[in-house]
């Protein structure tokens, strides 16, 4: 009858006397994905080897590392190139805009709706003069006729910006809300 090799032959000899761990491949890959810095893939491989042997500790340190490792690597790619994503989302909708002149002042007139879910308050408008090439020839500011209050959610309100002594060559008009609370 043939005798197997004894454990110290076995360990000199490079045969393991236990099965392979089958995890060990899906480290190795893993390592190899981190050297490249794929994360996202030495993730899943080491996600994978979890599955396969839960209690080893080596694999969720490695793991651990490499989440981190991705962490950082998305922290630094963001300080170099920003990128911010949102939904846009209008606070203000301004509405039946028009002007007169009285003693020598031209007002710009309108209604400003408040379309965000929050109240807003210390609403400052600016209207703009503008040529017949689009060019500013003046700038004026101006508050809604209940400045103390704010606006409520979809509440409207009244606003006028005198110019006075308005600039000739004067075609159009701007209005912009351009700070608020």
């Amino acid at each position: 009858m043939f005798q197997g090799p004894t454990t110290d032959q076995a360990q000199t000899s490079g045969i393991a006397t236990s099965s392979i761990d089958p995890s060990r491949t899906f480290v190795d890959s893993a390592r190899t994905m981190i050297v490249e810095q794929k994360y996202d893939q030495a993730k899943e491989a080491l996600r994978t080897a979890l599955r396969i042997a839960p209690m080893n500790l080596e694999i969720w340190a490695l793991y651990d590392e490499t989440v981190i490792a991705d962490y950082v690597e998305k922290k630094r790619r963001e300080k170099f190139s920003p990128i911010i994503d949102g939904d846009i989302t209008p606070v203000f909708s301004i509405n039946r805009i028009d002007s007169y002149i009285e003693l020598d002042t031209l007002f710009v007139v309108g209604t400003l709706q408040n379309i965000s879910k929050g109240t807003r308050q210390k609403i400052v408008l600016t209207a703009r003069i503008l040529d017949e090439n689009k060019r500013e020839l003046r700038r004026e500011t101006g508050t809604l006729l209940i400045p103390e209050r704010g606006l409520m959610p979809n509440e409207s309100s009244i606003f006028e910006i005198p110019f006075k002594k308005f600039p000739p060559g004067g075609k159009s008009f701007r209005v912009e809300v351009t700070s608020y609370e």
